[in-house]
């Protein structure tokens, strides 16, 4: 679990629209930067919108009153209202922040003219995305919080749904979107791959405590690379369906 931090990692680019403006693939520029500044130097704004992520992730939307990010983010309600009206336009403000993080991580990865061959750009799309979830766990806490969220409401389908179109628009705009029958399915790929283990953290955590700890990270980085550029195919080596004799079925229990 994280706390409510008194720095911050500075990254407070506007955005407009739900998913909209962000939603292009902008300027390149490196990754989430790692310069932090103290909460009190962000503008009432940031602050606003980064204790409610920080929030939001812990609590829940629906549990984390606004009288509260007022008193964490030091600020008035009036000013909570001013800047985004409702508590679910905070929320989307939220949303569309985490979305634009990956977007700018995104922006850093060689297009195809640029790059030395179509597995190198995979790689660092990969792990563009990675960085950002291994940099920030309250991401990782709002992203799994708002995915549970899907199996009761609606409610965290829209940033699933723009995490999954990023990913989409980066394979297109790097050319390594496959075939029109696989290309339904490889965003999705590369979406479980990256997002998975932030999705299963609490499970996944029992069997590898230090999930999101650099050396693991780097393991996992590059089985997933390794996975997508064999386009999710079995190894040669692996085994096949005719090891198992199917005249002799499996009997549950049966004594040697």
């Amino acid at each position: 679990m994280f706390a409510l931090p008194n720095v911050i990692p500075s990254d407070d680019r506007p955005c407009t629209g739900k998913f909209g403006v962000c939603g292009g693939i902008r300027s390149r520029t490196h990754a989430v930067t790692d310069t932090e500044l103290p909460l009190a130097d962000l503008t009432g704004k940031a602050r606003i919108r980064h204790v409610a992520l920080h929030l939001f992730a812990t609590r829940g939307c629906a549990q984390t009153p606004l009288r509260l990010i007022a008193e964490k983010a030091h600020v008035s309600l009036a000013l909570i209202s001013h800047h985004f009206g409702t508590k679910h336009e905070l929320r989307d403000a939220v949303e569309q922040y985490i979305v634009a993080c990956f977007e700018k991580a995104i922006d850093g990865v060689a297009q195809a003219p640029l790059r030395r061959s179509d597995a190198d750009a995979m790689r660092q799309l990969v792990e563009s995305l990675e960085r950002v979830l291994n940099a920030r766990p309250e991401i990782r806490g709002y992203i799994r919080r708002v995915a549970s969220e899907t199996c009761f409401s609606a409610g965290g389908t829209a940033l699933i749904d723009a995490l999954i179109r990023t990913t989409q628009t980066a394979l297109v705009r790097m050319s390594l979107a496959g075939n029109e029958r696989d290309g339904a399915w490889q965003p999705l790929q590369l979406f479980l791959l990256v997002f998975g283990p932030t999705l299963l953290e609490p499970a996944l955590q029992r069997r590898v405590p230090d999930l999101f700890e650099h050396g693991v990270a780097q393991a996992r980085l590059s089985s997933n690379v390794k996975l997508l550029q064999s386009d999710l195919s079995p190894s040669p080596r692996a085994a096949t369906v005719s090891a198992f004799p199917i005249d002799r079925p499996l009997r549950v229990g049966a004594r040697a």
